[in-house]
């Protein structure tokens, strides 16, 4: 199953039926020859959904958690380990990766992208450093956008629904004539995500509203064919707006409103200098703004807290790929990146911190018999916080069948810390004196490393319209990062002057344990009760071992029925450095997404999502069993082919139900009615 490269540089991956995917090596192929697992969510699976948050859509993941937490931007974790920052998945639009240099995380609620613009999305469930990096340690979603040369007219999007919510939006895409394709969308919504975070203070609602964000968005894309073999690109976004944030009941983050920025532009070349050789280039620009201040009360007094930060981000990255033989195909590709970020609330300091990242990548793929093939790829990279990394993967497939193969992949991925996890000291000030310490890092710290095996199984049955996914994995996880708390000794305490010599040892060795630092000379808390800092580390070593598989029916005329199932455990790590660590993975997850055809072009889609119960660690907390319904009924009309529609979407139809914080979070239900017009 062999494909040129031309096809494989194609601008419809589905080319003639074959379901071809992207993000596995950085080239098209089949799923049966990829060396990942790879899930694609595509366009008929988005609109089924119901979802109008792009982060929601990984719940159709096996093995995928999806949490909204109030005080900051949702989460997404992959088979456990998730807490409020989900760093250990990389995240990209068209080949962009988007993860904030400040964290590592993804800011889901402030991308520069409307859920309407997304073609589908692809996820390889499995680290995939071989191809992308640091962070592609869990997994890689890359969110691919409708390409302006597949579209033309126009189209308003409306929706409003319970509690005010409203997303209008529309898109103007190029007529398709002439070299140039090019689309503009935008919109702008509005919703309360949470009620208040504690549910007894009904109070609440009537003074604040609960979490509410708004936030205006635009994106442009345009493509220019210049000559036969010469395709530019070009996308720029843009996102921005306010969040109500906070409650009345916390002394230390009462009600107030906060504002982000996203901006971004990616544009690139690509030539096909002839039929089995590609040549591409792009570059990336990534800057992210925020902005919010509340007044912090402590022991009578009160002074004021900020979230102040600006992010930048340039990457340049040239890649090769050609066939070297009748059965031999080779990718090289380099890369250089620059991240600079400024926050003297979390940093410490006024000035840029900068750090620079040099990669090169690439992969060889050989076709040993007709039924073997054989890929060997790997990414060699430099960090300035983190050294000499290199991720290899050996991964052989095997053809059973035209339609059905075996896969055997292994390797090695990392994680490295980001910008916070290696500079972090992030405080409450008054004036030149430190009221608070949240975060800060002690001592300089290694990348995650993981050790993997994947055993793999795709089979597509055209005649009975089914597909199946399934993988057997383990992972080695070594030198967990973490975060782990501590009390300093309060100004002007000596452990050194308690009398009790048992009682003095252990309170030395305590600190020594836990906190390993003296306390700043400017540090003037007002509350000796609140001295709770947070400081990072390398944690212990443990095994993850799973099983997974995915079913895609299809009939037409009927419809569609995809059902992800996922088993999991994280064991061989005792004594956990976090107790945490074995209780982040839900025993199992199930997501099933059923689409039935109705007569006079109506169509009704459930999605029913479950989980076990789990714990979200650092800053979360344990989450009981879920069961999630959502239902959408929706009639089109209009001439046959246009996109016309008006649907009626409920979102969790049995109820609100903990999410992230079992004491704080409450996830809403949620209703809304949507009109589509295209013409």
């Amino acid at each position: 199953m062999a494909l040129p490269l031309a096809v494989q540089a194609s601008s419809d991956p589905f080319f003639d039926d074959i379901p071809l995917v992207l993000t596995a090596t950085r080239l098209a192929q089949s799923p049966l020859d990829a060396p990942a697992a790879v899930t694609v969510i595509d366009r008929e699976m988005i609109e089924a959904s119901g979802f109008t948050r792009i982060h929601d859509l990984l719940r159709l993941v096996p093995g995928y958690l999806v949490s909204d937490i109030a005080d900051s931007s949702p989460s997404v974790a992959s088979h456990g380990l998730g807490d409020a920052y989900d760093r250990r998945i990389k995240v990209m639009i068209d080949g962009r990766t988007i993860n904030s240099p400040l964290w590592g995380d993804t800011k889901w609620d402030n991308l520069p992208l409307r859920i309407d613009d997304i073609e589908r999305l692809e996820v390889v469930r499995g680290p995939n450093g071989a191809a992308y990096g640091v962070n592609a340690y869990q997994g890689v979603i890359n969110i691919i956008t409708r390409a302006p040369e597949t579209e033309s007219g126009k189209a308003v999007i409306l929706r409003a629904g319970k509690d005010g919510f409203y997303d209008h939006g529309f898109r103007i895409n190029s007529a398709g004539e002439g070299a140039l394709d090019w689309r503009l969308s935008a919109s702008r919504r509005s919703a309360i995500n949470f009620e208040p975070h504690l549910e007894d203070k009904s109070w609440f609602r009537r003074l604040h509203g609960g979490e509410k964000l708004t936030r205006n968005v635009a994106n442009f894309s345009a493509t220019l064919h210049a000559t036969s073999t010469d395709k530019f690109g070009l996308q720029v976004g843009f996102s921005e707006g306010p969040s109500w944030r906070g409650g009345v009941e916390y002394d230390d983050f009462p009600p107030h409103v906060e504002r982000d920025r996203a901006l971004y532009l990616q544009g690139g070349w690509e030539r096909q200098v002839d039929f089995d050789t590609l040549l591409s280039v792009k570059y990336y620009h990534q800057s992210e703004w925020a902005r919010g201040s509340w007044p912090v009360k402590q022991s009578g007094e009160t002074f004021t807290a900020d979230r102040k930060s600006e992010v930048r981000r340039d990457d340049l990255e040239a890649q090769y790929a050609t066939r070297l033989g009748a059965r031999l195909t080779g990718m090289l590709g380099l890369g250089v990146r620059a991240e600079r970020a400024r926050s003297f609330s979390l940093f410490g300091q006024r000035d840029w911190l900068d750090a620079t990242h040099g990669q090169l990548f690439g992969s060889l793929d050989w076709q040993a018999t007709d039924a073997l093939r054989i890929n060997v790829g790997g990414t060699l990279e430099e960090h300035d916080y983190s050294g000499r990394l290199f991720s290899p993967r050996v991964a052989v497939n095997y053809a059973l069948t035209p339609e059905s193969a075996l896969r055997l992949s292994a390797g090695r991925a990392y994680r490295a810390p980001s910008l916070m996890e290696s500079s972090a000291f992030q405080t409450y000030r008054d004036g030149d004196s430190i009221r608070r310490i949240l975060f800060r890092t002690l001592d300089p710290l290694q990348s995650e490393r993981m050790r993997f095996v994947d055993l793999g199984y795709v089979v597509r049955v055209p005649s009975l319209g089914i597909t199946l996914d399934a993988r057997v994995f383990r992972q080695y996880h070594e030198r967990f990062l973490d975060d782990r708390s501590c009390r300093p000794f309060p100004s002007g305490f000596d452990p050194y002057a308690v009398e009790d010599k048992i009682k003095r040892a252990e309170v030395l060795e305590w600190w020594k344990s836990r906190c390993r630092t003296e306390e700043p000379d400017n540090f003037a808390p007002l509350d000796p009760g609140r001295l709770k800092a947070f400081y990072f580390l390398n944690g212990n070593d443990f095994r993850l071992t799973g099983t997974e598989f995915s079913i895609d029916w299809r009939r037409p005329g009927w419809g569609r029925i995809i059902l992800s199932q996922s088993f999991v455990q994280i064991d061989k790590g005792e004594p956990y450095s976090d107790p945490d660590i074995p209780e982040s993975a839900p025993h199992s997850t199930t997501s099933v997404l059923l689409i039935k055809e109705l007569p006079e072009r109506w169509r009704v889609s459930m999605g029913y999502y479950h989980n076990g119960a789990y714990m979200w660690m650092n800053g979360g907390n344990d989450i009981p069993r879920l069961d999630r319904f959502d239902l959408k009924l929706a009639k089109r009309f209009g001439a046959p082919g246009s996109e016309n529609e008006f649907s009626i979407t409920a979102l969790s139809v049995k109820g609100k139900y903990p999410d992230f914080h079992n004491g704080k979070y409450r996830h809403q239900p949620f209703l809304f009615a949507t009109l589509r017009l295209g013409w």
